[in-house]
């Protein structure tokens, strides 16, 4: 299998109590983005709908026996938050194209809602040939979607977030409120916190914690890379995106900021166009607190790759996903 150059391949944790990215970060800003929209649909539902973009996909939509979601982070270079610097991103011409960053599967039935995040490095069959599920994208959202369902999950309705909108979310919602339990840094991702403590961040910091890679600590005097840990981003983004949603239930006794974050979050989605803003708060209205990851065999190295395993197929059949055919 060849891929192209991964600007990301490195993993590591900026913090000894791993506050910050993971691995699964993708996932919770889907995630976050989605518990945002039901806040968004009080303002003004018909106004809000007409600013939720389409993704041209056709699912033909079965909820008889409930509803499979799949949430998708990009992370195309076309579109950055503003002022954001592209050195600290890679310009669309050093990284073309989109890739899918996170994928997020959300099953709703009468019985419960369940979470699956799927490795975005898990080796898949495109084609005849193996690839990493990232870079099913490239070839449009049908090919994410047929992938997805050779692994046994379809797609019933369909919403993507690229990282301009995640940060425009955190700036309307008044920026989140982290705890920095050491100084830390990352050129490559344009972040700068060189002070420990809590304290305020806006969008574009709190996007380049959620996209930190080789993080660095300020260690006697000294910037220090983090040793690499797979896992270490992980629980970062649950952090982030607990700050985010304490940000948010803030703006409901705050009408001009409420106004704001539904602006902006019904702003940042994209979705299939048989999913309307009434689909997408219901689904912001279930439990989606649980995020369970899909097992896999995670091999590190220049490209990193995560090989399917007996479990990754368990995995997605108990939580009562199928794909016929």
């Amino acid at each position: 299998m060849t891929a192209p150059h991964d600007p990301d391949a490195g993993q590591g944790s900026p913090g000894r109590r791993r506050p910050f990215p993971g691995r699964r970060a993708w996932t919770r800003i889907g995630l976050a983005v989605l518990v945002l929209l039901l806040v968004a649909v009080s303002v003004d539902i018909a106004l809000l709908a007409g600013r939720v973009d389409e993704v041209a996909v056709e699912l033909g939509a079965d909820d008889s026996d409930g509803r499979t979601w799949v949430l998708v982070g990009l992370d195309s270079r076309d579109r950055l938050p503003g002022g954001a610097d592209p050195a600290a991103f890679g310009t669309p011409e050093a990284v073309p194209g989109t890739r899918a960053d996170a994928v997020v599967v959300v099953h709703q039935t009468d019985a419960g809602t369940r979470v699956l995040s799927l490795p975005r490095d898990l080796l898949v069959i495109r084609d005849e040939r193996r690839t990493r599920l990232t870079l099913t994208w490239q070839g449009g959202p049908r090919e994410t979607v047929d992938v997805l369902c050779s692994i046994g999950i379809a797609a019933d309705h369909l919403v993507t977030v690229d990282f301009a909108g995640f940060a425009e979310v955190v700036d309307a919602a008044g920026g989140l409120t982290v705890d920095v339990p050491v100084p830390v840094r990352d050129p490559g991702a344009g972040l700068e916190l060189p002070r420990a403590g809590v304290q305020h961040v806006d969008g574009r910091t709190a996007l380049a914690l959620v996209r930190s890679r080789h993080p660095q600590h300020l260690v006697d005097g000294a910037w220090t890379p983090v040793p690499v840990d797979p896992d270490g981003r992980a629980s970062a983004a649950g952090t982030v995106l607990s700050a985010l949603v304490d940000a948010v239930r803030g703006s409901l006794v705050r009408p001009w900021r409420l106004q704001a974050v539904g602006w902006a979050t019904t702003g940042a989605l994209t979705v299939d166009p048989g999913t309307s803003v009434t689909d997408l708060a219901a689904l912001a209205g279930a439990d989606l607190s649980t995020v369970e990851v899909v097992p896999s065999d995670h091999r590190d190295g220049a490209v990193p790759v995560a090989l399917p395993t007996a479990g990754t197929r368990a995995a997605i059949e108990a939580a009562g996903l199928t794909c016929g055919g």
